[in-house]
């Protein structure tokens, strides 16, 4: 069943904890953009959310960094802040993207135990359903190099629609990341934003595919290195013409809200 959902979203923890450094008004502002997402995930109905997000350390290090996992247990717990949270995970779903991306030609690490980042809990806390469905997190390295290339990316996404095609579910397809932020840098307080609009304005025209061209390098001059998990939504939306529910600069991240009619 085709894709009944696509959106992309920011997962600034500013906008989750709110310290007294953030804009009330700029964050209010994200929220709404949210609400809009999950109002029409609502509309939507999707039976599965699986949702491209990266990982802070929270569940890979050292010891295994994958370029692109699957998550496969039954549930997923993590914490940030003072939250705790646990979803159930579409099992049967996420085991045929693990299985057949392989068969597919991507060599998808998998996990049964992990911690879940908030790369993955902030969307989710503020669009998911009010009707709470399982999900799948599906993993993309976005900050220990070396990371996969933005043509891999955009590949894996057109493979992914293709396996989530042939299934029976509604499937819900989230983006979770950026736009652009220098976390632990000395540019933290100068985010691209002319970057940023200038690939929002490709992205409304449709012209997603040109992503799979860019370069790490490029990501990373913008930064923009979580755009990796935006490349493999477009791989999977195709030549969609996006629709920016909200574009907000704050004095660190560049908060984009968008969506991609699919259905």
């Amino acid at each position: 069943m085709p894709l009944c959902a696509a959106a992309a979203l920011p997962h600034t923890p500013q906008l989750l904890v709110r310290p007294e450094t953030e804009d009330r008004d700029m964050v209010l502002r994200v929220h709404a953009a949210y609400a809009g997402v999950r109002r029409g995930l609502e509309a939507a109905r999707p039976d599965v959310v699986c949702i491209l997000g990266g990982d802070h350390i929270e569940g890979f290090f050292l010891t295994s960094v994958p370029a692109l996992a699957v998550y496969v247990g039954s549930t997923v717990s993590g914490k940030f802040d003072r939250y705790r949270y646990t979803f159930d995970v579409h099992e049967p779903l996420a085991r045929t993207v693990l299985e057949q991306g392989i068969e597919r030609g991507f060599d998808l690490a998998y996990s049964q135990d992990l911690a879940l980042d908030y790369a993955f809990y902030v969307p989710l806390h503020f669009a998911m359903p009010q009707r709470s469905v399982p999900i799948v997190p599906l993993y993309v390295n976005a900050y220990l190099p070396p990371q996969p290339t933005p043509a891999r990316c955009y590949a894996w996404g057109q493979a992914l629609r293709a396996i989530l095609d042939a299934r029976p579910e509604r499937v819900a397809l989230l983006a979770s990341g950026g736009l652009s932020h220098f976390p632990g840098s000395d540019r933290y307080g100068s985010p691209d934003y002319d970057w940023d609009h200038q690939m929002l304005d490709k992205l409304v025209a449709g012209r997603g595919r040109e992503t799979a061209a860019l370069t790490g390098e490029e990501l990373d001059k913008a930064g923009n290195v979580e755009f990796r998990t935006w490349i493999t939504l477009l791989g999977a939306v195709g030549d969609a013409r996006a629709k920016v529910i909200c574009y907000e600069p704050s004095w660190h991240h560049g908060n984009a809200v968008v969506t991609w009619p699919v259905a």
